[in-house]
């Protein structure tokens, strides 16, 4: 057998770029080697359906389960990448076993950012993966009281979905209104009293300065404004760390060698749908096709029913016009700057996205993300 592709890697890039190559006549091996015992699946649902208990994992699996064994897809499942031998184009796996390559694609995402001392207790959490997912919903109970550390999607979502379960949530952002990369300031307070009108106890601006536990259970957090928050759960979601502390230094994220590729977190593509077109791309210069022009991407959410889309960065002195009525969860938004606009929020209205798209393509100075629209 020939060394083929090799993909580190288990994720959403990683399953994109086995696709494409079968998709594009790629007749060679194609090997995926992930630090996980489950075959790629999509991770949004992590916070949401599959949390809620509304969606099983053969409902968020990219593929049926034979779809590998049908495309001559090899699934090297639970041996992570460890280390690479550029020279001799070995990918070296923690089992110690070596992959040799004619192409590999780096796409081994990344891992939640642990809060320091946090993970000597048993019920501190953070959610990554499906059975970081599966563990948190089995401990998810109506009056438990869960503490959510960390205002940015996963932490939105998460508190959004234990109220479901009838937890009492409390919500703490380090930072005086959260997800400033993605929101208008109005719109993040905006998402703010939306939790706080389901009955979230959200508590900005403030950091931990304690954490007060007993044996392997945390009991309590102190915090800089002097309160103490008694808890049963706690979720961390401070954010993710890339994992490529298994790559020599000579690789780096961004290399030149032709038979090297990156895609996902490792790359930059912390979105969805970056993630997914870095995952085509790494097929198609395999492949020696012209990549697709980046898209103009974006991201969403579900936060208490509701459907929360969004386009750009904002900043937040840029001017914001609404359309709708957001005390119904029912607008878009539209974020200028000097008179162009720069991002857009959508919600409860996924119809307006393709025209919100549209319209910040057609402004923006990439050309790439004008082909797109």
């Amino acid at each position: 057998m020939s060394a083929g592709v090799v993909i580190a890697g288990g994720g959403l890039s990683a399953q994109r770029c086995a696709e494409t190559l079968r998709q594009g006549g790629y007749g060679g091996a194609v090997r995926i080697a992930s630090i996980e015992e489950h075959a790629p699946y999509d991770r949004p649902p992590l916070s949401k359906a599959l949390l809620a208990g509304t969606k099983t994992l053969d409902e968020i699996a990219f593929r049926p389960a034979e779809w590998h064994g049908e495309e001559d897809v090899e699934l090297l499942l639970g041996d992570g990448a460890a280390g690479l031998d550029l020279d001799r184009r070995k990918l070296m796996l923690e089992s110690g076993a070596a992959l040799d390559y004619e192409h590999l694609v780096i796409a081994t995402g990344s891992r939640a950012r642990q809060l320091p001392g946090g993970d000597r207790y048993e019920n501190v959490h953070t959610l990554r993966t499906l059975d970081d997912a599966v563990r948190l919903r089995g401990v998810l109970k109506p009056g438990k009281r869960l503490v959510v550390l960390g205002a940015g999607l996963i932490g939105q979502e998460v508190a959004a979905t234990a109220m479901g379960h009838g937890a009492e949530v409390t919500l703490i952002e380090a930072e005086s209104l959260p997800l400033a990369r993605a929101l208008h300031p109005e719109l993040a307070q905006w998402l703010v009293d939306l939790q706080r009108e389901e009955g979230v106890e959200v508590k900005l601006g403030t950091r931990v300065t304690e954490l007060i536990g007993e044996g392997d259970r945390l009991e309590a957090l102190l915090l800089d404004d002097g309160s103490r928050v008694e808890l049963d759960e706690m979720l961390v979601a401070i954010g993710v760390i890339p994992n490529n502390d298994w790559l020599p230094d000579e690789v780096g994220l961004l290399t030149l060698r032709p038979d090297i590729h990156g895609a996902g977190d490792v790359a930059g593509g912390d979105h969805w749908e970056l993630a997914a077109h870095q995952g085509k791309a790494a097929a198609h210069a395999i492949l020696g096709q012209e990549p697709a022009q980046v898209p103009f991407t974006g991201w969403w959410s579900d936060v208490h029913g509701v459907r929360l889309q969004g386009l750009g960065q904002p900043a937040a002195n840029d001017e914001i016009v609404f359309e709708g009525n957001p005390a119904e969860r029912d607008f878009h938004a539209v974020v200028s700057r000097d008179g162009v606009p720069v991002a857009a929020l959508a919600v409860g209205r996924p119809r307006e996205i393709p025209r919100l798209r549209k319209l910040l393509a057609e402004h923006s100075s990439t050309p790439s993300a004008k082909e797109a629209a």
